[in-house]
């Protein structure tokens, strides 16, 4: 187990990433599963514009490492490396993309001989006696052997040809990097953001079906967008984030009948009542935000200024994310001097 201080947030993970490959490194990303190390590489591509390809080492046979043999007309026999897996010196590169960047997820859970085949390609970028194109960055992601994942270990050989990163979970970064920024339905958003412990409740001798996590909750997304919350459902839900944690967030969402409409907030944002207790002022954080925009900002603005200060400044960074084409308006600038120290902060 790392220690704490060396352990990285997502965002200071994707940063990391960046440098080895930009080194000409192989990072080793390791975290408990469902934390979202995948979407980090994908990132990563994106950021070098390269095309991804994603191999998932524990189903790989050491084969794919080293290619498959033929004879050739000369009578020798040679490896052929897996064209959809390992671009070649001399292949021509992807049609708007600097190059390729192949990922070697669940890297260690695979097997001895796969790994120890994997030595040449990881140190050499060599695919059997074959070089990768010039334009191949290698990034490698796992989970970690204390969570009861299917994982084998490391050898040292293999140890010392990797950067070793090892990730945990950020509640806030993973609010304003995924689920404001990918608009998350509003009640997830306030739920987690009014208990941020219900993101990653990951234990290794957990006995529930699943768990929450960055993960779990991307399914609960996608699950109840557009749709009522009910408890007729709670089956479907438990299977997505666990039984307790379901029930806790059908009845969190029964809130959101009952908060202030926002014509009445437009019509008296000066007058209209404002929540008391957190979990309900999270709730119509989000309730706000997803019904904002420049004609009614102003009135909106007033009302948020008679919420204390950390949940103004949670409207306002996220309205920042949201909506970037409201930066501009009178009333956000107003608001942004106000709190300018804390919103940049």
């Amino acid at each position: 187990m790392a220690i704490d201080i060396y352990r990285c947030s997502p965002r200071q993970t994707r940063e990391f990433v960046i440098e080895a490959v930009e080194a000409g490194l192989v990072p080793f990303v390791q975290s408990s599963p469902g934390m979202g190390k995948s979407s980090i590489m994908r990132n990563v591509a994106k950021h070098f514009n390269l095309k991804l390809i994603d191999h998932r080492l524990s189903t790989s046979p050491p084969e794919d490492m080293s290619g498959l043999p033929h004879f050739d007309k000369d009578g020798y026999a040679r490896f052929a490396p897996f064209a959809d897996l390992f671009p070649l010196r001399g292949t021509a590169l992807p049609e708007g993309k600097e190059g390729w960047l192949i990922n070697f997820d669940e890297f260690n859970s695979a097997k001895r001989d796969t790994q120890a085949a994997s030595y040449k390609t990881i140190l050499d970028k060599m695919v059997g006696q074959h070089y990768l194109h010039d334009n191949v960055a290698i990034v490698a992601a796992g989970n970690l052997a204390t969570d009861r994942a299917i994982t084998n270990p490391i050898s040292t050989a293999m140890q010392s040809r990797m950067v070793h990163i090892e990730m945990r979970i950020d509640q806030e970064e993973w609010m304003q990097d995924v689920a404001i920024t990918e608009n998350y339905d509003p009640r997830i958003i306030a739920f987690l953001g009014a208990y941020p412990s219900k993101l990653m409740d990951f234990k290794p001798e957990h006995t529930e079906k699943t768990f929450c996590c960055p993960r779990t909750w991307e399914f609960m997304d996608k699950l109840i967008r557009g749709k009522e919350v009910t408890e007729s459902r709670a089956p479907l839900y438990s299977g997505t984030i666990t039984s307790g944690v379901a029930l806790e967030f059908i009845q969190y969402t029964k809130i959101f009948a009952e908060l202030v409409n926002i014509s009445e907030i437009i019509q008296n944002p000066s007058g209209v009542a404002v929540p008391i207790d957190n979990g309900t002022k999270w709730a119509m954080i989000s309730h706000v935000m997803e019904h904002v925009k420049a004609d009614n900002l102003k009135e909106i603005s007033t009302y948020i200024a008679r919420f204390d200060l950390p949940f103004r400044i949670l409207f306002f960074r996220s309205l920042m994310i949201r909506h970037s084409g409201l930066r501009q308006h009178p009333a956000f600038i107003e608001q942004m001097v106000a709190m300018s120290r804390y919103l940049n902060s």
